[in-house]
């Protein structure tokens, strides 16, 4: 979480849109709460075998108005927060380092993106669904089915600190690779005339072996978050199935209970993804912000110690003189570009 801390310079100066974006995507969750309600409702009533079509009309108009609603609220909070995220972007461009440039600002726009959106979206839709799920259906149900939770925060945790360390390594190849690259091909002249065309070629396959076998470590750490993920949810609908089951049978919960549970769970799938999600976005941003920051502060290593001193006209000595006969550029030696320049210079 310390990325978000270190970009709130940013956050606070786009605060009004991150409000903006962070309230419509609230809205959006607890909207997210209705249709499995409505689901509930429906299935009780079918079971009991008194529902009108009337009743179930207005069942199914409830479900296509959240739907209506969620589209409208979707389109409010991507537009505010995706836009930010834009913005950090162009703000982050460092120019010429193509490797800063590219993959660290993008992997820093991720977290005004993605990040946000995962954290809050996560967050809200994974508490409001568990308040659903006790005021709606049982808070022993509820209690015995998350028992995992806490598992998959524990594992992503300690797999975000591996694959911080592993994307911070991945990045540094990549830089070395654009580096070499840039050298290679502005050089292409002075190798060519050396005849060291075929040496360079080989150390630059080393250096993209070196890079793909760096970049392996990381795809292992960033592979792990989903199995995480799937065997938490897992255990989760067993534990929903066997203990629910029992419930109803036991008349404690009735069917319509029963089927709103699941659907809450299949809305909890996305908080518990995003836990895993949001840790990978947060430290590859985190790895990548570490590695801009330093080059915006890198200081010179030559520096001119007395560069803050003015230099007085009178403090110059001499005539500067300047006989150039002929001048034409190393790629197109036959053409001289200029003849015959004389001129004098006063201090």
């Amino acid at each position: 979480m310390n990325i978000f801390k270190k970009l709130g310079w940013f956050f606070k100066q786009e605060r009004k849109r991150y409000i903006i974006g962070i309230t419509f995507l609230a809205l959006t969750s607890l909207a997210n709460l209705i249709p499995p309600r409505v689901l509930g409702l429906m299935a009780d009533q079918l079971d009991q075998g008194h529902i009108s079509w009337g009743q179930y009309g207005m069942l199914i108009l409830a479900v296509l108005a959240a739907a209506f609603v969620l589209y409208i609220l979707r389109y409010f909070w991507r537009k505010q927060i995706w836009g930010g995220a834009a913005e950090l972007e162009r703000q982050m461009r460092t120019g010429d380092l193509m490797a800063h440039a590219t993959n660290d600002v993008t992997a820093i726009q991720n977290v005004a993106g993605d990040g946000v959106l995962t954290l809050v979206d996560s967050l809200v839709m994974g508490l409001s669904t568990m308040i659903a799920m006790i005021i709606f259906v049982d808070w022993r149900l509820t209690i015995v089915a998350l028992l995992p939770l806490p598992f998959l925060a524990l594992g992503a945790w300690k797999l975000g600190d591996h694959l911080h360390d592993a994307f911070d390594k991945s990045q540094a190849a990549f830089s070395r690779l654009n580096n070499k690259t840039q050298e290679s091909v502005s050089g292409i002249k002075v190798l060519k005339t050396f005849g060291q065309g075929k040496e360079d070629t080989q150390a630059f396959d080393k250096m993209v072996d070196d890079t793909i076998n760096i970049n392996k470590k990381v795809f292992v750490w960033d592979s792990l978050f989903d199995p995480l993920g799937t065997a938490v949810i897992g255990a989760t609908y067993v534990i929903t199935i066997i203990y629910g089951g029992l419930l109803v049978t036991n008349k404690v919960l009735s069917i319509g209970q029963l089927v709103s549970f699941i659907a809450y769970i299949a809305n909890m799938v996305w908080p518990m993804f995003a836990i895993g999600y949001l840790f990978n976005i947060l430290e590859r941003g985190s790895a990548s912000y570490d590695r801009v920051e330093k080059l915006l502060y890198e200081k010179p290593l030559i520096t001119d110690a007395h560069a803050d001193q003015s230099i007085k006209a009178q403090d110059l000595q001499g005539d500067l003189h300047f006989d150039i006969k002929s001048f034409a550029y190393p790629d197109e030696k036959d053409i001289p570009v200029l003849k015959n320049i004389d001129f004098t210079l006063k201090p």
